[in-house]
C-alpha cells in the first residue's frame, strides 16, 4: 500500500507542470507593456483557394484562405503574442464573454485569445445551418448545431491549450483560438502589431503562435491539413512605466 501511495504522490508531482503555473491576480504598480511586431520575411506564398461543399448559394463555390495573411508592409495578421508561464499580474476579467461569429461563412475573428472559466459565445449571423465543434488539444469542449439565423450558444471554456474550430456543416470553415489561465495575451492586427500592457516590470519568455500555411494533406471530410503551428520565443525585459518593442520574423 505505501508503494502504490508513494507511486500516485510521484505520479501527480511529474504530471503538474503540465497544468500550468498558479497566477495570482494583484495590483500592478509601475506596470510595463510590450509592442510586438509580427512580419513575414521574403515573398509570402499565395494559398489557393478553400472550395465550399455546401449551401454554395449563399456561401459561394469558394473562399479566401486566412491560413496566412500578410500585409503591404509584411505584417502577418491573426498570430498570437502571449507571456510564457507568468505567475503573477493584473486581474483577470472573468465576467469578460469572448464573441465569435459565423458570417458569410467565416469565423470571425478567425483566430483570438481567451481567459480559462470565461465564456464563449457563438453567434449563426447566417440563414444557413453552422454545427460549432470546439476541440480543445484534442479534447471535444463545444459541439453545437445552430440551424437558425441569430441563434447564439454560450458555453464556459474550462480547459486551457489550443482550441481548434470547425463547423461540421462547412468543411470549409476554420478558425483558432489560444486558452490561458492568464490575462497577457494579444493577437496582432492587420499591421502584424499586438500589445500587451499593465505588465509588471520584469524579466519575461514572450512567445508568438502562428496557425501555419503550408498544407500537408486532406482528411476524409475534405478539410485541408496544416503543418503544426510555428511556434517563436524570446527573452526580454518590461521596463517600469515603459514598453518593449519586440519583433518576431516568419518566412
Amino acid at each position: 500500500m505505501k508503494k502504490i501511495m508513494l507511486l500516485l504522490f510521484v505520479s501527480c508531482f511529474v504530471l503538474s507542470p503540465a497544468l500550468g503555473i498558479a497566477y495570482d491576480e494583484m495590483e500592478v504598480k509601475n506596470g510595463g507593456q510590450i509592442m510586438g511586431h509580427v512580419k513575414f520575411t521574403g515573398n509570402p506564398p499565395k494559398l489557393a483557394s478553400l472550395k465550399v461543399n455546401k449551401n454554395e448559394d449563399f456561401c459561394g463555390k469558394e473562399k479566401s484562405s486566412e491560413a496566412l495573411v500578410v500585409g503591404k508592409d509584411g505584417g502577418v495578421r491573426f498570430a498570437i503574442g502571449y507571456l510564457e508561464n507568468i505567475e503573477k499580474g493584473k486581474t483577470i476579467e472573468r465576467k469578460k464573454q469572448t464573441d465569435l461569429n459565423q458570417e458569410k461563412c467565416l469565423f470571425a475573428p478567425h483566430v483570438f485569445t481567451l481567459v480559462k472559466g470565461t465564456e464563449l459565445a457563438v453567434l449563426n449571423s447566417d440563414p444557413i445551418l453552422h454545427n460549432i465543434n470546439v476541440n480543445v488539444d484534442g479534447i471535444q469542449t463545444l459541439n453545437k448545431g445552430q440551424p437558425k439565423q441569430n441563434q447564439v450558444v454560450v458555453a464556459k471554456i474550462r480547459r486551457m491549450g489550443q482550441a481548434d474550430i470547425t463547423c461540421d456543416s462547412h468543411t470549409h470553415m476554420r478558425g483558432y483560438a489560444m486558452i490561458f489561465d492568464h490575462p497577457y495575451h494579444a493577437v496582432t492586427d492587420e499591421t502584424g502589431t499586438f500589445v500587451i500592457d499593465n505588465i509588471p516590470p520584469g524579466k519575461y519568455t514572450l512567445k508568438v503562435w502562428h496557425e501555419s500555411w503550408k498544407v500537408t494533406g486532406i482528411d476524409d471530410d475534405g478539410r485541408a491539413l496544416y503543418d503544426k503551428p510555428v511556434l517563436l520565443s524570446k527573452e526580454i525585459e518590461v521596463p517600469a512605466k515603459g514598453i518593449a518593442h519586440v519583433n518576431f520574423e516568419l518566412k
